[in-house]
């Protein structure tokens, strides 16, 4: 008897635990896709470069950078990194410039790491919505956009390339403007 009610409440806290996972993943898929939806009503132009993670149920960092020309670059932090030259920005907005010779070496490195993956013709999403808890990956770059969550190509030096810029970019938070 003792058992039956152990297994019985055992499978009641594992239902209830189940609905609890799923409301949260609903919650966190109503973010993504709110966040997808302003990333496409900012219309990137052929020069510009998007470069976004989003939040997953764990610590992993949550931003938005994009780099509008050659040397002018704004990031928004959502969710703070825990580690790397990053580690010491608090959630917020920040603009960064880099130097013309050093942005030049970083444009060609991700084009060139853009065209040994033929980013071109990539899918436009790779994604599973019945696995939760990942965090996505969106990068447009010559107008073309992919968003990178489940099962997709090997992107790797591509988002090191990308988080390259990241680093070594002296960012100073973005002045608000009076109202």
């Amino acid at each position: 008897m003792k058992t039956t009610h152990i297994v019985l409440l055992l499978s009641l806290t594992i239902s209830l635990w189940s609905c609890v996972t799923h409301r949260m993943q609903r919650s966190l898929d109503n973010v993504f896709i709110d966040s997808s939806q302003r990333h496409l009503e900012h219309k990137t132009s052929n020069e510009e470069i998007y470069f976004e993670k989003t939040a997953c149920f764990g610590p992993c960092p949550a931003f938005k950078f994009i780099w509008k020309n050659r040397t002018s670059m704004e990031l928004t932090i959502t969710r703070p990194f825990n580690e790397g030259p990053l580690s010491s920005l608090q959630p917020g907005e920040f603009q960064g410039i880099l130097d013309p010779e050093k942005a030049r070496k970083h444009f060609e490195s991700i084009n060139e790491s853009a065209a040994s993956c033929q980013y071109n013709s990539l899918n436009d999403e790779y994604d599973n919505p019945r696995i939760t808890d990942l965090p996505a990956t969106i990068t447009t770059i010559k107008g073309k956009r992919v968003k990178v969550r489940y099962g997709g190509p090997d992107l790797n030096n591509l988002y090191t390339a990308l988080q390259l810029i990241l680093d070594e970019t002296r960012w100073e938070p973005k002045e608000t403007k009076p109202n």
